[in-house]
């Protein structure tokens, strides 16, 4: 019954959420799978030699932890999470859009991965959303 009364999580949050919680999996197993590889001479050649296998797996490594920690706050309504899923998402469409013009056949993947960063972005500030980061009840004015 009290649940009526205090901030309740909208749909949109939660789907951002999860769906960061599994990429940082994703990107934490990938670091961690890729670190062994830098004594592969193919798998080494590809990335510029062991020492660029070893930062890729290290800094994919370190993403997916800090994207499972920002994940996490914005289930709990962490308004410095919102921040910062919202500036990953912010360079992740810079990304997709400097890819796209780098290099045009690339543009099949980079326009989802846009549309999906500002499809990110319009779901943690919807209205629901700002109600819920600022921990109002759903039908409290944002203002």
């Amino acid at each position: 019954m009290s649940d009526q009364f205090g901030p309740k999580r909208p749909l949109g949050v939660t789907i951002v959420a999860a769906l960061a919680i599994i990429s940082g999996i994703f990107d934490v197993l990938g670091g961690l799978l890729l670190l062994p590889m830098q004594n592969d001479d193919a798998v080494a050649n590809v990335f510029g030699g062991p020492p660029m296998v070893v930062a890729l797996a290290v800094i994919s490594t370190l993403v997916g932890i800090l994207t499972l920690v920002i994940a996490f706050g914005l289930l709990r309504g962490n308004p410095v999470a919102r921040i910062g899923a919202t500036v990953l998402q912010v360079l992740s469409l810079a990304m997709s859009l400097w890819v796209g013009i780098a290099q045009p056949s690339a543009l099949a993947t980079e326009i989802p991965s846009a549309l999906l960063a500002l499809a990110v972005i319009a779901l943690l500030w919807s209205a629901d959303a700002t109600r819920f980061f600022r921990g109002l009840a759903p039908d409290e004015p944002t203002s």
